[in-house]
């Protein structure tokens, strides 16, 4: 029988605090990026309503992180958040996902 860990976003979404247990917690940021990128989406978008914290910060990494200006800037303020480039831009990528 295999043991599944238990996740932050096992019930579908995350809270603040479990958003950046998520960004401070390399296995669990592993965990959410092996998911499929639209479930990433939805646990974002149902976890973050608009103007809520969690929203806005993912809305300025997103923004920031295309402007060639402002990317090293945005990079700095993810990696408070224990994230490293390619993670912002995957975050970022996932926050701003069409389906």
């Amino acid at each position: 029988m295999e043991d599944k860990t238990k996740t932050p976003w096992d019930d579908g979404l995350i809270t603040e605090d479990e958003f950046e247990t998520i960004f401070n917690n390399p296995e669990f940021k592993r965990l959410f990026i092996l998911l499929p990128e639209e479930e990433q989406h939805k646990i974002l978008k149902n976890s973050a309503p608009k103007k809520s914290k969690m929203a806005n910060t993912l809305d300025k990494l997103a923004k920031y992180l295309e402007s060639s200006w402002f990317r090293s800037t945005a990079l700095a303020q993810a990696a408070k958040y224990g994230l490293d480039e390619k993670e912002a831009d995957h975050f970022a990528k996932i926050w701003k996902y069409k389906i």
